[in-house]
């Protein structure tokens, strides 16, 4: 057989793949793994009884602003990870920024408060539950992130893994602040982060084994 011919015949039935299709499959995947933990929150821990009351104020958006930065950072960076050979290059800044003004404002607000209520800043009331409550929520999402990826064709499966995690956690961060009673952005660059630092180690563990190709 000719190589043209074999060309042919590999060509026969291939479809033109959409333009923005990668997107659109981790789109589909976040959507309803948040939607999943969302559920499982209300299920479990439930919506804070303030809502109404803490929406008002800036302490309840900040933790939005800064998880939401997180999940849109690394939905870039996991969209290019998706595809074989290709470079993160500027997006990582677009990763740390989010941390670096959560890590900057919150030792500004220990600096500004008296020694003996620094502590209380950052262990809050929910500590020991925080970072746990994370990682259990970014399960659904991360489940969904590997569905999306077995349609991929990612060449750093631990890299894509761990940002999976990231982008994963970022988002169950997301929905734990429906829940989270915690006012100070010392314990929201504590407990939050290391939630998210957990799920990037695990992800990076579970990419090695099921990013493969």
């Amino acid at each position: 057989m000719q190589t043209d011919q074999l060309i042919d015949q590999l060509s026969q039935g291939l479809r033109p793949v959409l333009r923005h299709a990668l997107a659109a499959r981790l789109g589909i995947a976040l959507t309803l793994g948040a939607a999943a933990a969302f559920a499982f929150l209300l299920a479990t821990l439930g919506v804070r009884p303030d809502f109404g009351a803490a929406s008002a104020t800036a302490p309840f958006w900040m933790k939005w602003a800064f998880t939401l930065g997180v999940a849109c950072a690394s939905f870039l960076i996991v969209r290019r990870l998706g595809q074989p050979d290709v470079g993160i290059g500027w997006r990582w800044l677009g990763l740390i920024t989010p941390f670096a003004v959560g890590l900057m404002m919150g030792i500004g607000e220990l600096m500004l408060a008296p020694p003996e209520q620094r502590g209380a800043l950052v262990l809050g009331r929910t500590a020991p539950i925080c970072s746990v409550a994370i990682v259990g929520l970014a399960v659904p999402v991360f489940a969904g992130l590997i569905w999306a990826f077995g349609r991929l064709a990612p060449t750093k499966p631990v890299v894509a893994g761990a940002m999976a995690g990231v982008l994963a956690s970022s988002l169950a961060a997301s929905v734990y602040a429906f829940t989270c009673p915690e006012q100070t952005v010392a314990f929201m660059i504590t407990w939050y982060t290391l939630g998210m630092a957990a799920c990037a180690v695990a992800g990076a563990f579970a990419g090695k084994r099921w990013l493969q190709w």
